[in-house]
């Protein structure tokens, strides 16, 4: 079976730099790689140019595509990727002959090779542009308010303006692809209603995520603090639709409640994002106990997520975050927002809490309240890590995988 895979960002194989973090993407190659039956080419986006090359039996065909500066500038930045890439990823598809091309995501101009060939095209849907677009900012918030939160900032209103073009263009793209390919494969409740509303006739196969194989060690394990203090940790919050406003929020009333906490957040955060927020909120995250740590290698975000009270998770959409999944194979109990696929993943008062997105007062008292409760912890803790070590066992998702592929292989032979 010839599979030829489209991703975004170079494969962790591929590169073997030691980054940090890697996408799912990188956690499922690592279960076909122990599939034989599969002869996987994976294409994927460079802005330098990189040589073809075959590792661990997987052929890697990145695609050199460079914008001049006027283009990234001036011009709709999709129209202009679209002219360039088509041709490319036609070209590939001529010259490998799949049995079955698997794309990642519908945000991705990838998708639209399917009104270019006859090989069965299937989208592994990540996020969405058209819903994040419309959670993009936090009630209160708005593309106005960064505009005037950043008056003086000339340089960075121009870069708002021109990222605003950005986004509309790049979701009347995505509509485009959402209309062209009619099979679909994800994971949660949240990206099957989409789907259904946004292509209505589409097959859908559930294939569930592939994570780090380091979260799924049977030898780690979250144990709860024993000293008194609680300690919450957040990973990703870079954007607006993540909610950093949120963790303020909560912070701040943990703090009017005398709450002896702190509330470290792995990975980056946009500056101005944090500024617009503080400017906002009037207050300063570190001055509420909230440290960013940047983005820390999986052994390092293992360490702090064991020694954890809880995970905390605030965004205002979401489908299946790696960042919860990952918390929940470790035994983290955890607190969510209410969005998007989350509830897949976490089933209120079974294994975790939820609660509305943009409420910070019931998220604070849900949080104080757990932490009192070591028993309550216990069982989430217990009942998280049994779902989501079964969900994310490499062997379970081999099967989907097959079986999602020789369906829409056999149902594409004459």
């Amino acid at each position: 079976m010839k599979v030829l895979w489209f991703e975004v960002t170079e494969p962790l194989n591929y590169s073997s730099e030691g980054a940090p973090i890697g996408g799912w993407q990188d956690s499922l190659e690592r279960v076909v790689r122990s599939v034989p039956e599969i002869e996987l080419t994976i294409c994927f986006l460079s802005s330098r140019y990189l040589e073809e090359k075959v590792i661990d039996g997987v052929r890697y065909v990145p695609i050199y595509i460079r914008l001049s500066y006027p283009e990234r500038l001036f011009h709709n930045y999709w129209d202009v990727y679209v002219k360039k890439i088509i041709p490319k990823i036609k070209r590939i598809v001529e010259d490998n002959k799949p049995d079955l091309i698997h794309v990642f995501g519908t945000e991705w101009l990838f998708g639209q090779v399917a009104s270019y060939t006859d090989v069965p095209v299937v989208i592994h849907i990540m996020g969405a542009i058209i819903p994040y677009n419309n959670a993009n900012y936090p009630p209160g918030y708005s593309y106005e308010t960064q505009i005037m939160q950043n008056r003086w900032h000339f340089l960075y209103r121009f870069k708002l303006m021109r990222s605003k073009r950005f986004y509309d263009n790049w979701q009347y793209h995505e509509l485009e692809i959402w209309l062209s390919v009619g099979i679909l494969m994800a994971r949660t409740h949240w990206d099957e209603s989409l789907s259904r509303t946004l292509h209505p006739g589409r097959r859908y196969y559930h294939v569930d995520e592939a994570i780090r194989s380091e979260f799924l060690k049977g030898d780690q394990r979250w144990k709860l603090p024993n000293d008194g203090r609680l300690r919450l940790v957040t990973v990703g919050c870079k954007t607006f639709w993540k909610g950093p406003d949120m963790i303020l929020k909560v912070a701040k009333i943990l703090e009017e409640l005398k709450v002896d906490f702190e509330w470290l957040v792995a990975g980056e955060i946009d500056t101005v994002v944090k500024k617009t927020i503080e400017r906002k909120e009037c207050s300063h995250f570190e001055d509420f106990h909230v440290k960013f740590l940047g983005y820390k290698q999986p052994t390092d975000l293992i360490r702090i997520l064991c020694s954890s009270t809880m995970y905390v998770h605030t965004a205002y959409i979401d489908n299946s975050p790696n960042s919860i999944c990952e918390a929940q194979c470790l035994g983290v109990p955890v607190v969510s927002t209410n969005v998007g696929g989350i509830s897949s993943l976490v089933h209120n008062n079974v294994s975790g809490i939820l609660v509305a997105a943009n409420d910070p007062w019931k998220m604070a008292d849900e949080i104080v309240e757990l932490s009192k409760d070591k028993e309550r912890m216990q069982l989430y803790s217990g009942n998280a890590r049994k779902t989501a070590l079964c969900r994310h066992d490499d062997n379970i998702i081999k099967r989907q995988l097959l079986d999602c592929y020789q369906s829409i292989i056999s149902d594409k032979t004459p």
